[in-house]
């Protein structure tokens, strides 16, 4: 069921409200992104959904390290934490080896748990299942890939706006994005108290 889209035109600043309302929680930014058609070989599919949770991880980490991602469910590992970052040089090493191309176009972008919003200047098409590839942070050449299908495409000036719901991701994978997301819309929620 397609989501009523405000009568006024659209201000780029407040996209987000293509997004249904169960997705409040999101994550605003212009980042590098693209999307393909498909993951060829389909016996790579496995491989880049362990990369993805590799890459969430990791970058939980990061964010703050004071709090490792494990400690959020419990456990404090050292080695845990150790072997996340291991992972995730050894993940960037190979793909830099296997000739990684050009990093894509800086796009708006709205990312929540179950959709992904951003613009373009060209068509999709609606109904057409593709992949995103999103590059969370401009320094780490690993993009996160998300499968799913456009649901909603709206013209707003030069932009095309699509509305993509990310296909299931197992459980762990998506508990990782929901606590990425999570932290990063708790921060500009922040920053915008502050700023007002």
């Amino acid at each position: 069921m397609s989501e009523t889209l405000p009568p006024e035109p659209l201000d780029p600043s407040d996209v987000a409200s293509l997004l249904p309302r169960a997705d409040a929680v999101h994550l605003e930014a212009v980042l590098p992104m693209d999307w393909v058609e498909t993951i060829t070989p389909q016996s790579a599919l496995a491989d880049v959904m362990a990369d993805n949770g590799t890459l969430l991880r990791a970058l939980l980490m990061l964010d703050d390290s004071r709090v490792p991602a494990d400690a959020e469910q419990g456990r404090n590992d050292a080695i845990q934490h150790l072997e996340r970052r291991i992972d995730l040089l050894l993940i960037m090493a190979s793909t830099a080896l296997r000739g990684m191309n050009v990093m894509p176009p800086e796009r708006s972008c709205v990312l929540s748990a179950r959709h992904l919003l951003w613009g373009s200047d060209e068509v999709v098409g609606v109904g057409r299942r593709v992949w995103a590839r999103i590059y969370l942070r401009h320094r780490i050449a690993l993009p996160l890939m998300l499968p799913g299908q456009i649901v909603e495409e709206v013209a707003e000036g030069d932009v095309l706006w699509h509305r993509m719901a990310i296909e299931s991701l197992d459980d762990a994978l998506q508990g990782d994005l929901e606590r990425f997301i999570f932290r990063h819309h708790r921060r500009q929620v922040a920053r915008q108290r502050a700023a007002g």
